[in-house]
């Protein structure tokens, strides 16, 4: 579930079933080898060559970057670091066979006599420093993968044999890299190709029911808006699919930050967790709100009333014959929660809004749930509240939350 562990024989276990035994059979050949370095015989000899060999088997601890490169995949949000992270991924891969393929190539050349008929000695690089023959060498593999090169070419038949499988793997190799990123690319092509379309839909049927230009505008920036920015749960299809304790670990990670700015809730947070959870999945939603758009009016009798917490952007509250700008971390009509309320004034949005809301209906169905709980009863603080909310003059959406007693 992406958790970690730290139990210490979960761990043992897990890397005894994986990778003991190859980690095992490494060491002791490592452990072989020095043991046989310095002898002279000519047996040792070879089994020390054999041991040079078996340590190739290490390679195969490659295996676990897949594992830690998905892990970092899975942290990336952003579809176009993804794809940049993909295109790394693949520069490594190709850097990583052409390696070994520049490693084999030279050990084809350097097999027997040097001065032999091989790619070496028509090259002259025998005599070169080891940088030069390394780069020449790689230089050599990394072009088989756009078709070969000319200056370097086979001088024996093994070679020419060693050339040919590595020139077929290199080009199907390539015909896959090619097609994986063509796949990538077209899959960001839809995305923003089904927004485009969205909007010209959009355009379409205001322009059908002779929408004026001016609201029409506003329309489209809008939608335009709600595209670009953050999403909402409802267009997130996989987001019901998700076990429901997770979504409820995740809603208390994306509104108790916010909601803790309100003293009753906040020691709601350290007294009653359970509680405090419930209301973030259960009470809590967001709203996104673009340049004008009126949150409610005044007069109004909300039919779902709601508390809001500005989390994003500036809006404009107009109430009792003056204007008052609200900022990020503001509660707006607290009172909807503890009473009827009907709003005093007009909340309006300046620039792009991001709120949360706090259902109220729903939030005293939860405070009714757990009323024998001890460490949670909200009637003490809503009777302050209240006491409170009849002595201001005039009455306004902007009432300060205050610590009960």
């Amino acid at each position: 579930d992406g958790s970690v562990n730290f139990n210490w024989m979960f761990i043992i276990k897990r890397y005894m079933r994986t990778w003991l035994a190859l980690d095992s059979f490494i060491v002791i050949s490592d452990w072989c080898e020095l043991a046989t370095a310095q002898a002279d015989s000519l047996s040792l000899g070879k089994a020390t060559r054999a041991f040079r060999i078996v340590r190739v088997v290490r390679l195969l601890r490659l295996v676990r970057m897949r594992e830690v490169m998905e892990q970092i995949q899975e942290r990336i949000q952003s579809d176009k670091l993804a794809f940049l992270t993909i295109l790394v991924n693949i520069c490594l891969f190709i850097i990583s066979v052409a390696h070994i393929m520049a490693c084999l190539w030279w050990g084809v050349g350097n097999r027997d006599d040097p001065k032999a008929n091989s790619w070496i000695s028509h090259s002259s690089i025998f005599d070169a420093p080891v940088d030069v023959q390394y780069l020449t060498s790689l230089h050599w593999s990394v072009s088989q993968f756009s078709g070969g090169m000319d200056e370097i070419t086979p001088g024996s038949g093994l070679e020419r044999f060693f050339a040919v499988c590595v020139w077929i793997f290199a080009f199907v190799a390539s015909a896959v890299v090619v097609s994986f990123l063509t796949s990538k690319l077209t899959q960001l092509y839809i995305i923003d190709g089904a927004r485009s379309r969205q909007l010209l839909m959009l355009r379409q049927y205001l322009k059908q029911n002779t929408i004026s230009s001016n609201l029409s505008l506003r329309m489209q920036r809008s939608a335009q808006h709600a595209l670009s920015a953050d999403l909402t749960a409802d267009v997130v299809d996989l987001l019901p699919v998700v076990s429901e304790p997770l979504r409820i670990e995740m809603h208390y990670e994306m509104y108790f930050p916010s909601l803790r700015l309100h003293p009753f809730f906040a020691e709601t947070g350290a007294d009653s967790p359970q509680v405090i959870r419930r209301i973030c999945h259960f009470a809590m939603s967001t709203l996104l709100l673009a340049t004008g758009d009126i949150v409610f009016s005044k007069g109004e009798l909300p039919r779902e009333p709601k508390m809001f917490i500005i989390s994003r952007g500036q809006l404009e509250y107009a109430g009792a014959g003056e204007l008052q700008l609200v900022v990020e971390k503001t509660i707006v009509a607290e009172a909807a929660l503890w009473t009827v309320w009907r709003h005093q004034g007009v909340l309006t949005a300046l620039s792009d809004v991001k709120l949360f809301m706090l259902d109220a209906r729903t939030f005293q169905e939860i405070g009714e749930r757990f009323k024998e709980l001890g460490t949670f009863d909200c009637r003490l603080y809503a009777q302050d509240f209240v006491a409170m909310l009849n002595k201001a003059d005039p009455p306004t959406d902007l009432t300060s939350a205050f610590k009960a007693s």
